[in-house]
């Protein structure tokens, strides 16, 4: 998943460099050595036409500035309807992480993501790293759904991830809460937002 505008960056913050090797690149490469052949980048920007992979372009009109959010989030999930992984484009991930994500066996809905938060953004909630769907119609019906709730107000913010999740777990939409299908991953695995969290990663990488 590598679609949206994000105003904070000068250039799409998966083709970040770090250890000489583009964060999404690195993704690819740890999918490969655990054996994923399948491996499509959901993007409209032809910037991502040289990471190896088919691009899949669809409707994803999201854009975070540096003071303002517009269009719907959720359309980051590029539509499918056989059972599917979505890898978040923009997580360094640890070689540890990508085989627990890979090898997990499911029938269910599954979210991976930090059991704590990792950063000052994110002190009420975790980062998500993935997400197993396995019931793809449940799943787009539940983003639909999420989207006309959002358009009578009754959702707080933007939805993103964690809204959709509390909604397939009939949980109060608005108020953050894990339950059952989540997967905690808090092994040094970054979800980077802002350019400070490619320090981050740099010391941590340089770690393991």
């Amino acid at each position: 998943m590598c679609g949206g505008e994000y105003k904070k960056f000068t250039t799409p913050k998966h083709l970040l460099e770090v250890n000489g090797e583009r964060v999404v690149d690195r993704t690819i490469r740890l999918l490969k050595e655990n054996g994923v052949k399948d491996i499509y980048i959901s993007s409209n920007n032809p910037l991502f036409d040289s990471c190896g992979v088919p691009r899949l372009e669809h409707n994803n009109d999201y854009e975070l500035g540096l003071d303002y959010d517009k269009g719907f989030w959720l359309n980051a999930f590029y539509p499918v309807k056989e059972p599917v992984t979505y890898i978040f484009g923009d997580v360094y991930f640890s070689e540890n992480a990508i085989k627990t994500i890979v090898e997990y066996k499911t029938n269910n809905d599954v979210l991976f993501g930090t059991g704590i938060a990792m950063n000052e953004q994110h002190q009420n909630w975790g980062e998500p790293f993935a997400y197993i769907v396995n019931n793809t119609e449940k799943f787009f019906k539940a983003i639909e759904d999420i989207r006309v709730l959002y358009k009578e107000g009754k959702v707080k913010r933007m939805p993103v991830v964690w809204e959709l999740y509390r909604y397939l777990h009939g949980l109060d939409i608005n108020v953050q809460r894990i339950t059952t299908d989540y997967v905690a991953i808090d092994d040094g695995t970054i979800d980077i937002d802002i350019p400070d969290d490619i320090k981050r990663v740099g010391l941590w990488s340089n770690k393991v």
